[in-house]
C-alpha cells in the first residue's frame, strides 16, 4: 500500500469524519455525500479508497501502536520508564481506571469505524462500477475490504466486549450514516462475521499482492480467530496451511531482522512504512531506546523473569530474543525491538502460527506434534528443547517471550482465563481476567446519542 501514491483527499475525509459534531452517533457522513471528486464510479476510485482504509491502520491508535501497547500496559507487561512523563490517559489505563472519555480508547473507536466504514462503502459500491478494469479487480478489491473489517472487527472487539454479558461491538456491515443508531452484537455474533468475512477473503485474495492483503495473511488470521475462539481443530488446519504453503520462512539468524522497514521472510502480513510515512510512531514513543531519545516504557520485572526462568538455563540468558531485543541499563530494562525510525508493523508472522498449531495439537491430544512445534521456535531462539512432555503453561510462556509487545498477552491472559496481578509486592492488587476494569469503555460520546448502547460497568 506504501507504494502507491499518499491520497490526501483520503485524510481530509477522516479528519472532516472525526472532528464532526459530538451531537452524532457512530460519526460517519452518508455514502452519496462523501465527496464527487472521490466518486466510487471506477476502478480506481474503489482503489483510491481501499488505499486510505489501509492508511487508517496505521493510526496510532490503531496497529501503529496502541492495540498493541494498552493490552500490555492493562496486563503489568511494562513499568514506566522514568524518562518521559505519561499522559492521563495512559495513566489511567495502567491504574486499571479507564473512564469512558479517555482518549485512548475514543479514538480507537473512531479509527476503527472509520475503517469499517470506508470498506463497507467499497464493497456496497463495486456493482455499480462498470469501467473495463473492474472485472479482473473486483475481486481482489472485495477481498481486501472484507479481510479489514475482518481485522478491525476482531481487534477491536477483544478490548471491548463485555466479557460477563456477551455484548461485542456494533456489527456494521454495510455503510453507516449519522442517522443509524446501532447495537452491540454479540461475541457469537461478532466471531461468526469475521469467520464468514476471512473464509470468503481467501477465496477472493491473490496468493501475492505487493506489501497488501493475500490469501495467506486472511488463512494467518482465521488461524489466530479460531484459536481464540476455542475452535482448536480448525485453527491447527488453518496454521498447517500457511506452514506448508513454503511462503514464508522463520528468520534464523537474526530475530530482529522482524521488526524494519523491509519486510523479513517471516512475515505474512505487515502494515508498511516509508521513510517518507512510517506506521510505528507510537511504538517508537512507547519503547524507543537510541542515542537522545526518550521511551516511556520499560520491561516489567516480570516479563524479565519470564524469559529468566523459562529458557532451560540457570546460568545466563541463552535467548536469543532476549539478548537482541532487551538492553540493560543502570537496572532498567529497554527493549530495541522498535527502535528503528521507519519500521513496518508485522502484524503476523510465521512464528506464531507454528505456537498456535502446537497449543492445538496439545489440546487435541497430539504430544508429539505440539512438542516439534514448540521445539520449532526454542531452537530458533537457541533455548533447549522440550523432549517428552509439553504442557499448557509452556504454550503460554512461549507465546509471552515469542510475541512480547506484539498485543498477544493480554488477550491470551484472558483467554486462559488467569488473573491479572499487579506484580509490585507493596500492591495486593489482582483482577479477574473477566473484570470490568480490563475493559474498554464505550466512548460516553456514542452513548449519550444512541440509546441502543450499553455501557461495559455495574
Amino acid at each position: 500500500m506504501k507504494n502507491l501514491t499518499k491520497i490526501i483527499l483520503i485524510l481530509s475525509i477522516a479528519i472532516a469524519f472525526i472532528f464532526s459534531s459530538c451531537e452524532k452517533s457512530i460519526d460517519f457522513q452518508p455514502t452519496t455525500e462523501i465527496n464527487s471528486g472521490f466518486a466510487l464510479t471506477s476502478t480506481s476510485g474503489l482503489e483510491t479508497a481501499v488505499i486510505g482504509a489501509y492508511d487508517r491502520l496505521q493510526s496510532g491508535y490503531l496497529f501503529g501502536g496502541r492495540m498493541w501497547t494498552s493490552g500490555d500496559i492493562l496486563a503489568y507487561n511494562v513499568k514506566k520508564s522514568g524518562e518521559y512523563a505519561l499522559v492521563y490517559e495512559e495513566i489511567q489505563m495502567m491504574n486499571k481506571e479507564m473512564s469512558p472519555d479517555n482518549l485512548i480508547t475514543v479514538v480507537m473507536w473512531i479509527d476503527g469505524y472509520w475503517a469499517i466504514n470506508m470498506v463497507n462503502t467499497v464493497i456496497e459500491a463495486i456493482p455499480e462500477v462498470k469501467d473495463e478494469y473492474i472485472e479482473e479487480a473486483k475481486g481482489r478489491i472485495e477481498g481486501e475490504c472484507i479481510f479489514i473489517r475482518a481485522l478491525v472487527n476482531f481487534e477491536m472487539m477483544r478490548y471491548f466486549q463485555n466479557l460477563k454479558t456477551g455484548d461485542a461491538i456494533p456489527l456494521l456491515t454495510s455503510p453507516t450514516t449519522i442517522d443509524d443508531k446501532p447495537s452491540r452484537a454479540s461475541v457469537d455474533g461478532v466471531y461468526n462475521q469475521v469467520i464468514a468475512d476471512l473464509q470468503r477473503a481467501v477465496e477472493l485474495l491473490p496468493e501475492s499482492n505487493s506489501d497488501r492483503a493475500t490469501k495467506w495473511a486472511a488463512k494467518a488470521l482465521l488461524s489466530r480467530v479460531y484459536f481464540y475462539r476455542g475452535n482448536y481443530q480448525e485453527a491447527a488446519n488453518a496454521a498447517t496451511e500457511v506452514i506448508e504453503s513454503n511462503q514464508f520462512q522463520l528468520v534464523t539468524d537474526s530475530v530482529i531482522k522482524n521488526y524494519r522497514t523491509e519486510l523479513s521472510e517471516e512475515i505474512i502480513f505487515a502494515i508498511m512504512s516509508t521513510v517518507g510515512d512510517a506506521s510505528c510512531g507510537a511504538l517508537n514513543g512507547f519503547f524507543r531506546k537510541v542515542s537522545a531519545s526518550a521511551p516511556k516504557f520499560i520491561l516489567s520485572d516480570k516479563l524479565v523473569k519470564v524469559f529468566l526462568f523459562t529458557s532451560g538455563y540457570t546460568d545466563t540468558i541463552a535467548d536469543k530474543r532476549y539478548n537482541e531485543m532487551v538492553l540493560p541499563i543502570e537496572g532498567k530494562a529497554f527493549t530495541t525491538k522498535f527502535n528503528d525510525r521507519y519500521m513496518s508493523v508485522p502484524l503476523i508472522r510465521l512464528a506464531e502460527l507454528y505456537l498456535t498449531r502446537g497449543e492445538c495439537r496439545l489440546n487435541l491430544g497430539d504430544m508429539a506434534g505440539a512438542i516439534e512445534d514448540i521445539n520449532v521456535i526454542r531452537e530458533r531462539a537457541t533455548i533447549k528443547p522440550f523432549e517428552s512432555s509439553v504442557n499448557l503453561n509452556d504454550f503460554y510462556y512461549e507465546r509471552a517471550k515469542e510475541l512480547f509487545y506484539e498485543g498477544d498477552n493480554f488477550h491470551n491472559r484472558r483467554r486462559l482465563h488467569k488473573t491479572i496481578k499487579d506484580p509490585n509486592p507493596n500492591n495486593d492488587i489482582e483482577f479477574e481476567w473477566d473484570d470490568y476494569a480490563l475493559m474498554f469503555k464505550i466512548p460516553q460520546r456514542e452513548i449519550d446519542v444512541n440509546p441502543n448502547l450499553t455501557q461495559n460497568g455495574p
